[in-house]
């Protein structure tokens, strides 16, 4: 995946050189969903449990699965069948047995409830794609994947867009709504219609007007995301650097550090 605003994405087509540092939207809710880098190893870790982890995974290919099909083969395809495929297997990462047929049923029951009715007739615009805009004036490019867009109707609007959370996190809403924000007015030259966001384990939406944040204060809120990720990126290279020091001081020590 890959490409700017504005054209579709493709797999035999070649990345364009990068002018600024990517600002990523999985990056920014990795981080806010209580992310961090193991210590030592080099790789991502997250302080979310695994199984949420492996629900979202499974929520998300499911969703591709179903919206990729035409809408009169979606109407006539259980998403729950889809889902089955994709669910993770029962292991350690639920707490109990109890639990994982809990988190099922409830997965399940919604996105049942929401493929009923959603966009029945319609093909989405944007279907888990990564698309990225230059923003000159902070010096970055933002680069978001969104899990389904539709085209807006409402004059002046230019998206509709949808995103499910296995649970809602406000710090998680707040980011994606500002740098959704940041996107469409810098890809289409309009903000959005609306922004709709699921949490599928209880039930809730939250449904925002696309104009209802300016879009400089959309800007700086982006700005101070790039500033924070730049820092902890830094710290996390320091951070590894410090071991490494500290490494090879203890062989050092030891004598194995001696000709």
């Amino acid at each position: 995946m890959g490409g700017a605003a504005g054209s579709r994405t493709a797999g035999r087509r070649e990345a364009p050189a990068e002018q600024y540092s990517r600002l990523n939207d999985f990056r920014v809710e990795h981080i806010m969903l209580g992310g961090a880098e193991a210590a030592g190893s080099g790789e991502p870790s997250t302080g979310l449990p695994r199984w949420r982890q492996q629900v979202q995974y499974a929520v998300g290919h499911t969703l591709n699965d179903f919206y990729s099909l035409q809408p009169e083969v979606r109407r006539e395809t259980p998403i729950q069948f889809l889902l089955e495929r994709r669910w993770p297997p029962k292991g350690i990462a639920f707490p109990s047995l109890m639990h994982y047929w809990e988190v099922k049923t409830a997965i399940t029951d919604e996105l049942m409830r929401r493929a009923s009715i959603n966009h029945l007739h319609e093909i989405p615009v944007l279907l888990y794609e990564q698309w990225h805009v230059p923003l000159p004036e902070l010096d970055i490019e933002l680069a978001m994947i969104f899990q389904l867009a539709w085209n807006s109707a409402v004059p002046g609007r230019c998206l509709s867009i949808q995103k499910f959370m296995v649970s809602s996190n406000d710090e998680v809403i707040t980011g994606f709504l500002h740098m959704a924000n940041v996107f469409c007015h810098r890809a289409y030259g309009m903000p959005a219609e609306k922004v709709e966001i699921y949490s599928l384990l209880d039930g809730r939406q939250h449904i925002f007007d696309g104009a209802g944040i300016p879009l400089r204060e959309s800007l700086d809120y982006v700005r101070l995301l790039s500033v924070f990720l730049k820092q902890e990126e830094s710290a996390a290279r320091m951070l590894k650097y410090g071991e490494r020091r500290s490494e090879q001081e203890e062989l050092v020590h030891r004598g194995y550090g001696l000709m």
